[in-house]
């Protein structure tokens, strides 16, 4: 019983009904401007368990722009291609009370504000280990049994590396994309998805160098990941509720 009562104490504040703001789109907004939100907008509320808000920064051209919504998993993720494009996406989920994630969104804006990504020097290092701008016809790719493979003309080498489990989820040749690198990290999976059109450049040599640099330029941590800030918290809360647990059941 003891038991059963702490669990429902413990999480009272997450199961109930939340009235969230929905459907609401903010911005452009230029970089170091304060979030608020402006009078009269973001009115419609809906109910859910998890009130959620998705903040994406653009860098090549220091703009953000803020959206809420019900229903996003927390999640951090980003783009990096040629013309110096440089996207960082963030979901964020809460449940503890009306606008919880408001205090969390004006805080991690200003956060985001503190990092200084250049794309053009970022992606500057990682061009020459992913694009070939004299490619002309067909080039060749590894699929997923390391076998090397012929890929159209207008297609490209592609990987996508799963960082919890260490192997290739995909990798071969892929259309409509062009050279970039993307990174995501949530919940139930982390990716590292790199679309290349050197021969031969969808490999655990061209993986490594770009972790390196994506490392020292702060994007990723040394494990090849950047963990969404909603998942630190929930591992935590979960983590505190099994000892918890465990050390009553031991007592007993």
């Amino acid at each position: 019983m003891s038991v059963l009562l702490l669990i429902l104490l413990l999480t009272t504040g997450s199961s109930y009904s939340l009235e969230c703001r929905t459907n609401c789109s903010l911005g452009p907004f230029y970089f170091f401007r304060p979030f608020n939100i402006p009078d009269g907008q973001c009115q419609q509320r809906k109910s859910g368990l998890v009130c959620s808000v998705k903040m994406t920064f653009r860098y090549d051209s220091k703009l953000y722009y803020v959206d809420f919504d019900t229903s996003s998993l927390s999640t951090d993720s980003f783009y990096i291609s040629d013309g110096n494009y440089l996207s960082y996406s963030i979901n964020y989920q809460c449940s503890k009370g009306i606008d919880c994630v408001i205090p969390y969104t004006q805080n991690r804006i200003y956060e985001m504000f503190d990092r200084v990504y250049n794309p053009q020097i970022i992606y500057g290092e990682i061009a020459p280990i992913i694009e070939n701008p004299s490619r002309n016809g067909t080039i060749q790719c590894y699929n997923t049994r390391n076998a090397t493979i012929t890929c159209g003309s207008k297609e490209f080498c592609n990987l996508d590396y799963d960082q919890r489990e260490n192997k290739f989820r995909s990798r071969g040749c892929k259309q409509n994309i062009e050279p970039r690198v993307h990174v995501y990290d949530g919940r139930s999976y982390s990716s590292f998805e790199i679309g290349c059109n050197r021969d031969l450049c969808n490999n655990d040599e061209t993986l490594s160098k770009i972790k390196t640099i994506l490392i020292n330029y702060g994007l990723i941590d040394d494990n090849g990941r950047r963990i969404a800030q909603g998942n630190i918290k929930m591992v935590s809360l979960l983590l505190m509720l099994s000892a918890l647990i465990f050390n009553i059941l031991y007592s007993l």
